[in-house]
């Protein structure tokens, strides 16, 4: 190699050698040097060389043209040595260190990193700043290939700016905060929704002597993540915004040369969601060091490490992430998300990336009122979170690319390792994945594994029979933990007697010859369900008919028409022989291939008849349990007529609402597939009223996008039953989901041909809950005078049919809707008639809503100790009630009358125990009653829910 060689990407690609700059023939010949530099010291395949100069339109000649464009390059880089070699399947270029700018650039910020994290500013600041001195211009604009472009230069501008944060905090840690001030609103200004600059902005104008300019850049940076991503800040913003209102010391930098703490965010408990690693695991010596060496040796400066474990059903992708995991998870200190992606799900339904994404969002500790309502924006908030952080995320099981993409990090601390029966091969190719296929394990291996479950005694009894029996098994470790389990379970037989019984299977088990794993799959399995009972396996086969992910023995006894302790029984006799796996207490889940072979056993064994009448009882058992589960969490919510449970269906009941919360957070995923088998087996009626009965545990938790979804299902089966009073209220729960989603025009939609639907079936009531519905969307936009002529239509259907409990409501919302019209005297006057009617129906929880609103009608008419009076019931309610949210606000509006009464103390004790509420359910609420405290905003301002 040739001294002095410097192939530098950051700007136009440039190689030059001995000082002298070499000339790189433009078009594709750029582009494949560009692709092997991005991959230096690492083969690149033809098929990704091929993929980076056309993408998916790739002509006939493509690897002949590439191989072309390789020889081209070669006699460009003769003065460098011989840099190219021919590796199959593609070619290699070797780059020594401090030849790549990218990789100087890697290191400095590495290093730049690490002086920050021990408070070395001066070392930090000089690092830093060399790593941006690498920059020449825009990376790969020379490059003529969009792929490397779409792929690689955003992931380089986030690591450019992530160096400028680096070195910028530096520089603020060493007194240099009038020098930054421009740079920084040049940069936030770029990035307005990124919180790290808006963070350093707001501390350099602090330390600068300027409050007000500091409080301004957060009020902006709010209105532009509300606006834009529907959420509050994050917490690191929210605190430093609070210490500035507080004049914390601790912001200002008293000694330039010792460490001042940028405001610390406030991390929660990392996650730490791996699964249990497989017990007993042995064997694959040789993929854990590749995966080890892979994680020690990231191939290129910056990438976020991708692993993408292949391999056939059963050959032990999962064992093997698992356990080389929790080897690793110590190096991930920010913690480790996992998922089953169910890519191969018999049921056929996938976890969608959306789905993934807001899961690992709640694991991240975001409170559910900070998450926004759309996917791009949930997606967002998601790359954002990961942006710094060292994490290990684990996608089990995927079906393709485009399910793994979106759940990718972009940090270049993170590791992703993917499982999937698919090659993955575009990951590898476009997202710089390192692929690793696993194979039946080696004889030897095999024979390891058997004999740790079999015992060293036994096995050393027996050893030609323990090497037959792996043998017949094809050394497919899920073959051989059936089989294992099968000779444990008969401690008296011979070895020799197992590997007899196997052999016998001889129109099945020639495909262990062939090298067929999924043959020999289904030859063990059903030589494994010939040992089982009859009662357990025809439970196995009805197993296959749930829709999963994973059931309880409820369920499970509903499925089979039996009692909870028979179910019990034989989920544990499948468990032992590793049929099935109770992956938590209490539940139990499928590998999707044992899965695919219980459904398959299920229509060779049981008639259609009985087949049909299980799932008639599962569906059964999760629409009557919710039903009750939802009247515990929502007591007023309207009733729908359930048809009586199916004989052997069983129904929870819990003894509370959060018992009743409990079992809905456990079962989501399953509610979710249930309405699908629902859907898709004609038992339309379970379709729609499964959605009604989860709407409100969706709105609660903010599932919007899924409360949605289910509610869609829901008016088509109510459609195809012709039920028109079902699809009127199927299409209002999807019209309140719609304005939950922030989608006014489909809401308005929706209410519109439900109101049609209400009116042709004469049932005013149904109407006149539309048109509280109708009132709720000019409400949220302002429009308060549209918003009280909708309210008061309801109303007047209310009074006309009688409803008590709809008139105190509707009174309620039609004082609120005077009272921010400012017509305070009707305001109260119909709040007070609101209360009278709550008290008269025994609605407590509307009562105290009605007290709440009575209450800032007379703070507004003058009336404090009145105002504070009305406070004080509405505040016994929702303290008897337990309704911590409703308590707080309200502690909040009683704080609001307290200091406007010149009560100061004793306002900001009603402050502070609202503050402590809410920051204990982590609801953004926390953040407005903080500003109170600091004396920042107007207190006697409506709350947003009120």
């Amino acid at each position: 190699m040739a001294a002095g060689t410097e192939f530098c990407l950051l700007g136009p690609l440039t190689v030059r050698c001995g000082g002298t700059a070499l000339t790189v023939p433009r078009g594709r010949v750029r582009a494949v040097l560009a692709a092997l530099l991005l991959r230096a010291n690492h083969v690149v395949s033809l098929d990704e060389l091929a993929e980076v100069l056309w993408g998916a339109d790739l002509p006939p000649s493509a690897q002949v043209n590439v191989q072309n464009y390789v020889m081209r390059l070669r006699r460009t880089l003769e003065p460098t040595g011989s840099r190219i070699s021919t590796q199959p399947p593609g070619y290699l270029i070797v780059v020594a260190d401090g030849e790549l700018d990218i990789a100087r650039f890697d290191a400095l910020l590495r290093e730049a990193r690490a002086a920050a994290g021990d408070g070395r500013w001066p070392e930090a600041a000089a690092r830093a700043a060399a790593a941006l001195a690498l920059w020449r211009g825009e990376p790969l604009a020379d490059a003529d290939s969009d792929v490397l472009a779409a792929r690689e230069a955003p992931r380089l501008a986030e690591l450019r700016l992530q160096a400028a944060e680096t070195r910028i905090e530096a520089d603020l840690n060493l007194g240099r905060h009038a020098e930054v001030i421009g740079e920084l609103r040049q940069l936030a200004a770029a990035q307005p929704l990124r919180e790290r600059l808006q963070a350093l902005l707001m501390l350099a104008l602090y330390r600068d002597s300027r409050r007000a300019e500091a409080l301004a850049t957060y009020r902006q940076a709010r209105r532009t993540l509300v606006e834009e991503l529907g959420a509050e800040p994050g917490p690191e913003l929210q605190k430093l915004h609070q210490r500035i209102l507080d004049a914390d010391p601790a912001l200002s930098l008293v000694d330039p040369a010792a460490p001042a703490a940028v405001a610390a965010p406030i991390r929660p408990t990392p996650p730490q969601q791996l699964p249990a690693a497989v017990a007993g695991f042995t064997g694959r010596a040789a993929e854990l060091e590749a995966l080890t060496r892979m994680l020690d040796q990231a191939r290129g400066p910056g990438t976020v490490v991708i692993s993408a474990i292949g391999g056939t059903a059963g050959v032990g992708k999962t064992a093997l992430a698992l356990h080389w995991a929790h080897q690793v998870a110590s190096r991930f200190p920010d913690g480790q998300l996992h998922v089953n992606l169910r890519g191969y799900d018999p049921s056929g339904n996938p976890a969608a990336p959306a789905e993934v994404i807001r899961a690992f969002l709640d694991a991240l500790g975001v409170p559910p009122g900070q998450i926004p309502a759309s996917e791009e924006a949930q997606a967002g908030m998601y790359r954002n979170l990961l942006a710094d952080k060292q994490m290990l995320i684990v996608l089990d099981n995927a079906r393709d690319e485009r399910q793994v993409r979106p759940l990718l990090s972009a940090s270049p601390a993170s590791l992703v390792l993917v499982t999937s029966r698919s090659q993955l091969s575009g990951l590898v190719a476009a997202d710089g994945a390192l692929p690793l296929t696993l194979d039946v394990l080696t004889q030897a291996e095999a024979v390891d594994m058997l004999t740790a479950r079999l015992g060293t005694d036994r096995a050393a009894a027996e050893p030609d029979a323990v090497g037959r029996i792996a043998d017949l098994c094809a050394c497919l470790p899920l073959a051989l933990a059936v089989a294992a389990a099968r000779a444990a379970a008969r401690p008296a037989f011979p070895l020799s007697v197992l590997a007899a019984e196997l052999a016998d299977a001889t129109g099945r088990l020639d495909a262990l010859d062939a090298g067929d794993p999924a043959a020999n799959v289904r030859a063990v399995f059903s030589w494994s369900t010939r040992q089982l009972s009859d009662e357990s396996a025809r439970m196995f086969g009805l197993l296959g008919l749930h829709p999963g992910p994973d059931i309880s023995v409820p369920a499970a006894a509903s499925l089979a028409g039996a009692g909870e302790p028979e179910a019990r029984r034989l989920l544990r006799e499948l468990a032992r022989a590793h049929m099935i796996a109770e992956h938590v207490p209490g539940r139990y889940a499928f590998h999707d291939l044992l899965r695919a072979y219980a459904a398959e056993q299920a229509g060779h064994t049981i008639s259609q008849d009985e087949r049909d009448a299980a799932i008639g009882r599962v569906l059964d058992h999760y629409l009557h349990t919710a039903a009750r589960a939802v009247l515990l969490l929502v007591p007023s919510k309207e009733l729908v007529e359930l048809a009586p449970l199916r004989p052997g269906a069983v129904a929870r009941q819990h003894a509370d609402g959060p018992q009743a919360l409990a079992w809905f957070e456990t079962e989501h995923q399953v509610l979710l597939a249930a309405v699908n088998l629902a859907a898709g087996s004609g038992y339309d009626r379970h379709a729609w009223q499964l959605p009604w009965a989860m709407a409100s545990f969706l709105q609660i938790r903010g599932y919007w996008q899924e409360w949605a979804a289910v509610q869609r299902t829901a008016l088509d089966a109510a459609a195809r039953l012709g039920d028109a009073a079902a699809q009127a209220l199927s299409g209002r729960l999807l019209a309140q989901a719609c304005a939950a989603l922030g989608d006014d025009d489909q809401a308005r939609e929706h209410y519109a041909s439900c109101l049609v639907l209400y009116q042709r079936l004469g049932d005013r009531l149904g109407e006149a809950r539309v048109r509280q519905g109708l009132g709720w969307l000019p409400e949220r936009q302002g429009r308060y005078a549209e918003a009280l002529e909708q309210t008061e239509q309801a109303l007047r259907l209310f009074q006309a049919i009688g409803d008590k409990p709809g008139q105190a409501v509707t009174l309620n919302n039609v004082g609120w809707l005077y009272g921010l019209l400012g017509d305070y005297q009707q305001a109260s006057a119909s709040c007070r008639q609101a209360v009278t009617l709550c008290a008269e129906a025994g609605d407590r929880l509307s009562e105290g809503n009605a007290w709440d609103s009575l209450g800032y009608a007379e703070h507004h008419l003058g009336n404090l100790a009145e105002a504070a009076a009305c406070y004080q019931r509405a505040l016994s309610i929702f303290q008897e009630s337990g309704d911590r949210f409703d308590e707080a606000d309200v502690l909040t509006h009683l704080g609001d009358t307290l200091q406007a009464a010149g009560e100061f103390v004793q306002g900001r004790e009603a402050w502070q125990e609202a503050l402590a509420i809410f920051e204990d359910i982590q609801h953004p609420h926390a953040a407005q009653v903080r500003a109170k405290l600091a004396g920042t905003i107007d207190h006697a301002s409506p709350s947003p829910s009120a």
